[in-house]
């Protein structure tokens, strides 16, 4: 299994956004059963991947300043690929992978929700040991991961802890916050 087996290039724009709504998604299913209806059933907006978004600005769960390069790729990983542990238990996964050819982002997507930055934590977590086991991981300079929640879009400091001890445990950058910039 290869990650990069799901991966679709990200046009060259300024930004693009990346949602995980279930109206986002109930349109995306309603426009491929008109494009390809041949008596299939259709898939539950619930089941769907996060997906790539270039027009929606306010749905926009993370936004990419992608600074018009065309070297960006998305791979949609929830609701896409699957992951069990060796007892046959799924084990869950982050939303999102934004990649160039020299920087690794793992997204997780999350609203309004308690305890949001522990749970998209342990996601990241699963995803970047998952990751490793089927990928090298060290062939990209920057490895990153965002836990991105449109109703707290900021870095709150109050995370600094969980972000030391995460990078030491992954040997991957965390971010707190809604907005990725600066990618390489």
């Amino acid at each position: 299994m290869s990650f990069f087996d799901y991966s679709e290039s990200v046009n060259s724009v300024e930004r693009f956004g990346i949602r995980d709504d279930e109206e986002g998604k109930q349109l995306l299913i309603n426009k491929e059963l008109e494009e390809n209806y041949q008596g299939q059933k259709a898939k539950q907006a619930k089941e769907m991947p996060a997906f790539v978004d270039y027009t929606e600005k306010s749905l926009w769960n993370a936004e990419i300043l992608s600074d018009n390069r065309n070297d960006f790729n998305f791979i949609a990983v929830d609701n896409q690929i699957p992951y069990f542990d060796k007892d046959g238990n799924q084990k869950t996964l982050c939303d999102a992978i934004v990649w160039t050819p020299n920087t690794i982002i793992f997204i997780e997507l999350k609203t309004n929700d308690k305890s949001w930055c522990s749970k998209a934590i342990d996601q990241l977590e699963s995803t970047i040991e998952f990751f490793k086991s089927c990928e090298d991981i060290n062939k990209f300079k920057y490895k990153k991961a965002y836990a991105c929640n449109s109703q707290h879009p900021k870095f709150n400091h109050q995370y600094s802890d969980r972000m030391q001890k995460f990078v030491k445990k992954n040997g991957v950058v965390l971010r707190p916050e809604k907005e990725i910039k600066g990618i390489k």
